[in-house]
């Protein structure tokens, strides 16, 4: 499996180039599900539930690859 550098569009990740691995044929996924990470300090026992955002592939005329943000997991 091979990887490609690829830049994300709005949401959390806006401007970030990030690699993301191919399948076995070389193709990108056409989803990419980032999870929403960090420390959780407060008073209750439970933190929230882990939220997801999604990226869609895109391309545009000049071969270049972009994930655009599609949504979260909350607004689900």
């Amino acid at each position: 499996m091979g990887a490609f550098e690829v830049w994300f569009a709005d949401g959390p990740v806006d401007g970030r180039i990030m690699t993301v691995e191919t399948d076995v044929y070389g193709a990108l996924p056409e989803i990419v599900c980032l999870p929403e990470v960090g420390v959780y300090i407060g008073a209750n026992d439970d933190p929230a539930p882990k939220v997801e955002h999604r990226y869609r592939l895109t391309r545009d005329g000049d071969s270049n690859v972009t994930y655009q943000y599609w949504h979260s997991t909350e607004a689900d």
